[in-house]
């Protein structure tokens, strides 16, 4: 996680599921009637996805590529293809748990001293 912000949102967004999924292969459709299927390497905050050994298909069955991997914008996703044998429930909790455990304890701010009266 990189920062405050980007933790905030994985915390109150099912971002935290898909996070579940990295490191299993799935499919990733798009806006544009695409669809990308391979493994998650990563998902930020913003639910930003890094995948590798991709087959992208072009939308409405079109032709099909291969990359070695692929960067897709979390504003381009419309829908993420969970594999059956991820139970949704536990992997958002331990995501959950793990977000919770990498949080910073809030910082201690000294007062200011008491500016002496002449």
């Amino acid at each position: 996680m990189a920062g405050g912000r980007e933790r905030a949102v994985a915390e109150r967004t099912l971002v935290c599921l898909l996070q579940a999924v990295q490191g299993h292969r799935t499919t990733v459709e798009l806006r544009n009637e695409s669809s990308a299927e391979g493994l998650i390497e990563n998902v930020d905050g913003f639910m930003n996805i890094s995948m590798s050994d991709v087959k992208f298909t072009k939308g409405n069955g079109g032709e099909v590529m291969e990359f070695p991997t692929m960067f897709i914008h979390g504003r381009q996703i419309r829908y993420v293809q969970i594999p059956d044998f991820i139970d949704m429930r536990k992997a958002i909790d331990e995501q959950l748990s793990k977000l919770a455990g990498t949080r910073k304890p809030p910082a201690r701010r000294m007062k200011k001293a008491a500016r002496a009266k002449p």
